[in-house]
């Protein structure tokens, strides 16, 4: 009996393992066990460099989903590869994907897997590309893959600042704020000598994607060549998140890197409330005729007002307090206007600051007819609080002249409108001593809008529009306007004007 227990005793000893740390054939059930979401985590034994490592996610037992970035082959196998859909096929210990890039190139991986558990692949990798049947790449080497359960690529939207870097970064130097959008492209913001964050413009792309726990970045400089960059997200929870990355020197050594983040909500929704008019563009004055006024309600709804002169006929709107529909996005505003059945224009903001009397953000105003992109227009703007409106003070009849010299308006002579509270006005001339309306002029119509002052007429045919920033305070009316050259320089216009009782 003693002998029995003995030899059952060391027999265990031997095969008593769990199924984590003696798996099981991996041909049984490998369908099965497959399914989910797999990082790349070792290559022949040796912890993957985080520009390295890919992500397979494995949704059945004949498709996937593949994302890397890779730029460190040659030119015909930089991959950027986001969510790629792939082809499955399971024999035996053997998993083989296929997928065409595009007419000309094909992506064969083939995994023999060695041993499978609940969170570990371990295996070989084999990777063949063709380009019309000819194979330009053929590598093979030993894998760990290991299970994720978390995918950031949503909790990742939004805008992100940098509070700490450890370890050398070529990109980044701690003085950045990141703005993740949901269509895969991301804003970088830095601080100017000011302490102002602005947006860098000099890019002409951005681009990311985020898959499981793997972040990956590309963006090109003008005139400069494409950079890309590789992270592990770490942990996100709520407005904090890190990043770490395995980097590797010119030695062949290797480092860890680290950075933390936190997410700024701007409170935007809540701040934006009131009336805002736009008065610089890229950092530039925002002449007369490109302004508008914007008064936002509620966090639903908001009321745009613009006599647009810029772009094709499409684009030459006149906004007189019109609706726009809106919708927040953590710091993303969005105004949407239907013009009519077929036009529709689209105000987008990304705001990156906000107070009491101004706000900074990124605008893109896109115009489209019957879904048609036919317009669009994007720029960093500085917006300031209105906290005058004009629209009944400016009702009545007004008489005065250019006081600006050299102006286009400085003909020397009086001139005479009559503002009505239907948005309609009158222009008169003087005829000896007496003051007549114009009668070359149709239409005639105005708005004010804060302190912007729009008017359009015609005249012989060809519609008109003019532009001013008023100020009236008791019979006295002060217009200005920011004017444009036709070689680009800028001009000031100004008016004085008196109530006529």
């Amino acid at each position: 009996m003693l002998a029995a227990i003995l030899f059952c005793g060391v027999a265990a000893m031997f095969t008593s393992c769990t199924n984590e740390d003696n798996p099981a054939d991996p041909t049984t059930n490998l369908s099965e066990k497959i399914i989910g979401m797999w990082l790349q985590a070792d290559i022949n034994g040796n912890p993957a460099l985080t520009n390295e490592k890919s992500v397979t996610t494995f949704v059945s037992a004949t498709k996937a989903y593949f994302s890397i970035s890779r730029s460190d082959f040659s030119k015909t196998e930089i991959r950027w590869n986001s969510h790629q859909e792939y082809d499955v096929k399971i024999d035996g210990n053997k998993i083989v994907l296929t997928t065409k890039m595009d007419e000309h190139v094909t992506l064969l991986d083939v995994y023999t897997v060695s041993s499978i558990t609940n969170t570990e692949l371990i295996g070989k990798r084999k990777h063949v590309t063709t380009r019309d049947g000819v194979e330009i790449v053929n590598t093979e080497y030993a894998t760990r893959l290991v299970k994720v359960t978390a995918d950031y690529a949503q909790p990742i939207l939004g805008l992100w600042e940098c509070e700490g870097l450890i370890g050398d970064e070529t990109y980044n130097d701690g003085n950045d704020r990141l703005e993740f959008l949901a269509d895969g492209t991301y804003r970088f913001y830095h601080k100017d000598d000011a302490g102002q964050w602005q947006t860098v413009t000099k890019r002409e792309f951005q681009d990311y994607f985020v898959d499981g726990t793997l972040l990956a970045t590309r963006w090109k400089n003008q005139g400069e060549d494409e950079l890309r960059e590789w992270w592990e997200i770490e942990s996100l929870s709520g407005d904090e998140m890190v990043w770490t990355a395995l980097r590797q020197n010119a030695d062949g050594s290797t480092f860890q890197q680290k950075m933390t983040w936190k997410k700024i909500d701007l409170n935007v929704a809540e701040k934006i409330i009131g009336k805002w008019i736009f008065v610089e563009r890229n950092g530039e004055p925002t002449p007369s005729n490109k302004k508008r006024v914007y008064n936002f309600v509620s966090p639903t709804k908001a009321y745009i007002s613009a006599s647009d002169g810029i772009g094709p006929v499409v684009s030459l709107n006149w906004l007189d307090k019109t609706e726009a529909d809106v919708t927040f996005f953590g710091n993303k505003v969005t105004l949407t206007v239907q013009n009519d059945e077929h036009t529709t224009m689209v105000d987008e903001y990304t705001v990156t600051a906000i107070n009491d009397t101004e706000i900074i953000a990124n605008l893109k105003v896109t115009s489209k007819v019957d879904g048609n992109v036919v317009f669009s227009q994007d720029g960093t703007m500085r917006f300031e609080k209105v906290t005058t409106d004009y629209k009944a003070d400016i009702v009545g009849t007004w008489q005065g002249h250019c006081t600006s010299e050299g102006s286009v308006f400085d003909d020397g002579q009086e001139h005479r409108w009559q503002y009505n509270a239907d948005g309609t006005y009158v222009y008169y001339v003087k005829d000896g001593d007496n003051w007549v309306p114009y009668e070359g002029n149709t239409l005639n119509e105005y708005f004010v809008d804060g302190n912007l002052l729009c008017t359009r007429w015609i005249d012989l045919g060809q519609e008109n529009r003019e532009w001013w920033e008023i100020t009236i305070s008791g019979n006295k009316m002060n217009w200005t306007a920011l004017r444009e050259n036709g070689d680009g320089t800028n001009f000031t216009a100004t008016f004085e004007m008196t109530k006529v009782e």
